[in-house]
């Protein structure tokens, strides 16, 4: 009887700690799957989907860049002028490189952030927006990925722009864009390895 009682007593121990571990693992929220860059045989980037529900870092209005942003800003040029309007530009990282930056400082190998521009517009189709601007149609998807093992190599990080459907979704993968055109000035000007950390306060800005 002793030894039917232990028995009893061991195995509703075991299914105890069973039903514990199967609730541990129920309330764990589900991981989601690593973000990285994919590209196909020709060496193309392929664009990322979900990404807007990356984290989000930061966002601008028209921005234009100086030709030479070594010289002195001209005296009594406004740096902007909110009259012009412009491009909205919205800006994303995946999760994995955010809270890696985050803890460390560094942007991690892979990296991508992607660049979301959208036609600024100031009248809304019901008619109720009596003044500002807001994002109309998507004109434009660009991406920057740090990735040491991209095809080609070369600089740690490269530039895609894919070209927009009829519904203003990404048509085709991107190839990289020359090194010359866009890494040489991030490298110089943006504050954090590549990146525009400057304009982004997710990134920039203590939480």
């Amino acid at each position: 009887m002793r030894t039917i009682r232990r028995s009893c007593i061991a195995t509703a121990m075991v299914s105890a700690a069973a039903v514990i571990a199967l609730g541990a693992l129920r309330a764990e929220p589900p991981s989601s799957a690593a973000t990285k860059p994919s590209y196909n045989a020709n060496g193309e980037l392929v664009a990322p989907e979900g990404f807007r529900s990356w984290v989000f870092v930061g966002a601008d209005l028209g921005p234009s860049y100086r030709s030479n942003p070594d010289e002195p800003a001209k005296q009594g040029k406004p740096a902007h002028d909110a009259t012009i309007g412009g491009n909205f530009h919205n800006v994303y990282i995946n999760p994995e490189s955010y809270r890696a930056y985050r803890e460390t400082g560094e942007f991690p190998d892979p990296t991508m952030l992607v660049l979301e521009v959208f036609r600024g517009e100031t009248r809304d189709a019901k008619g109720v927006l009596e003044r500002g601007w807001f994002e109309g149609k998507r004109v434009g998807v660009e991406v920057a990925v740090k990735d040491k093992n991209r095809p080609g190599g070369g600089v740690p990080w490269a530039y895609y722009d894919f070209r927009l459907d009829d519904k203003s979704k990404p048509s085709t993968p991107a190839q990289a864009k020359p090194d010359a055109s866009c890494y040489q000035c991030h490298l110089k000007h943006a504050s954090v390895d590549n990146v525009w950390v400057q304009f982004y306060p997710t990134l920039r800005d203590p939480e």
